[in-house]
């Protein structure tokens, strides 16, 4: 008896701490949905431009990799691939000037790093 009565307390008790933990990740849930949906505008923005740019400039179709990664803090760090054949056979200068015209400066201030790579 007092075997099952141990059992069924521990199943009670474990089902209140699921049930806690349960609310507790919800609201965290909410918050970063918030996050990153707001992300999600500056990505948008930042892709279409930088589409843009790369038409302008004769880089036509142009792969473009987005990929982010959460400091401890909360902020994020993004790294950019551009994927053309083209691009890659650009002297380090071209590649310079094309950087800094990709570069976003309502992005870039609402990361902490942000890193534009060619393949």
């Amino acid at each position: 008896m007092n075997r099952g009565l141990s059992l069924i307390t521990a199943l009670l008790v474990l089902a209140a701490a699921f049930c806690v933990s349960g609310t507790v990740m919800s609201k965290e849930r909410k918050d970063y949905t918030q996050e990153n949906e707001r992300y999600a505008l500056l990505e948008d923005a930042f892709t279409e431009r930088a589409r843009g740019i790369l038409e302008e400039r004769g880089y036509q179709n142009s792969g473009l990799t987005i990929t982010w990664t959460r400091e401890n803090g909360g902020e994020r760090s993004y790294r950019v691939e551009i994927h053309h054949r083209g691009i890659g056979s650009l002297g380090e200068d071209e590649k310079e000037k094309l950087t800094e015209a990709l570069y976003c400066e309502e992005f870039y201030n609402a990361v902490s790093e942000l890193r534009i790579v060619y393949s």
